[in-house]
């Protein structure tokens, strides 16, 4: 407890030796504490410039009051502390200021309760700091297939600690990355830690939604390089939050097995396409919804226009109305 002092557990042994036989050679002492007589040499003259022994004339060694010694140094320290101490308080007062400082200027920035973001960089910082704020629950859409490994394991610390603080996380992704070993890993270790990720065909946009309170969207939802706006008008965040809840009730979480489907009935996934076929989507823009190649949507498409029975698009539509499917 004193080695900060600079007593040790030998320095202790040799002083509480000389206490109870004031008269100890440093043989006695080494016998008596197991050490070696250079470590008993070493803990005299440690416990010497510690003020703690005085060496009489005839070589042998007076022990003095650590109370007398030590308190001083115990109450010098306790200063250096109490110092801190107020130096830290000063140091909290001014960041709290500077906080304030900064709150006022980003909010007459933003006054309206949407405040523009442009370019990447930007969007980071905001989000870093709405993480950082986060107390209840983050809600994710995450467009456009997989991540790759580094960017999940980037992602890592900070839903760690989101977690480790008791926010609850949920995030939708696209179902194409069932089929990316690093994203089912990443989501499996998700859901052991108390997080929670389903899947869906498509998704409306990028979304982050932080304690219903604040909501971060594409300015551009095919560019998101662009920039966000981030939102903060209660009416605007609770709209995004229902759509959030209903994208989430109709998700598969990830690791349950898809809907069985047979030729009579379209899966989840086909009737996301028959929807955006009907509407008129290129391939290219179906593709970037459901975060899959082109040659996928193409054979996926062939596909559906063979169990239809038909041969074009528009067909493909129609017959899919007529039975149901959309």
């Amino acid at each position: 407890m004193l080695e900060t002092l600079g007593i040790d557990g030998p320095t202790h042994g040799v002083y509480r030796a000389l206490l109870l036989h004031p008269s100890w050679t440093l043989q006695d002492i080494a016998r008596e504490t197991g050490l070696t007589i250079a470590e008993v040499r070493s803990a005299l003259d440690r416990l010497t410039r510690l003020s703690l022994l005085h060496e009489a004339t005839d070589h042998q060694f007076v022990p003095v009051s650590p109370d007398v010694v030590l308190a001083p140094e115990l109450l010098r320290k306790e200063a250096e502390l109490d110092e801190q101490r107020a130096r830290l308080s000063r140091e909290r007062a001014a960041l709290a200021a500077l906080t304030s400082e900064y709150t006022a200027l980003a909010t007459s920035h933003g006054g309206s309760g949407v405040e523009r973001l442009d370019g990447v960089e930007a969007v980071r910082v905001r989000l870093m700091e709405l993480a950082h704020r986060a107390e209840t629950e983050v809600c994710t859409f995450v467009p456009g297939g997989a991540l790759s490994a580094a960017a999940l394991e980037a992602g890592r610390p900070l839903d760690e600690q989101h977690l480790a603080r008791g926010v609850r996380m949920r995030t939708v992704y696209l179902d194409s990355v069932r089929n990316d070993s690093a994203t089912v890993e990443y989501a499996t270790w998700l859901a052991s830690v108390g997080a929670e990720t389903r899947t869906v065909p498509t998704l409306p946009m990028r979304m982050i939604l932080c304690d219903r309170t604040a909501a971060v969207v594409p300015i551009d939802t095919e560019d998101s390089r662009k920039g966000a706006l981030l939102i903060r008008y209660p009416s605007m965040v609770r709209a995004l939050e229902e759509l959030f809840d209903l994208v989430w009730e109709n998700a598969v979480p990830l690791g349950a097995p898809a809907r069985e489907v047979s030729e009579d009935t379209p899966s989840d996934r086909e009737t996301a396409l028959l929807k955006m076929l009907a509407t008129g989507l290129t391939d290219e823009g179906i593709a970037r919804k459901m975060g899959v190649s082109l040659r996928t949507v193409r054979r996926n498409t062939a596909d559906l226009q063979r169990r239809l029975g038909v041969q074009s698009r528009f067909q493909a539509g129609a017959e899919a109305a007529r039975r149901g499917w959309i």
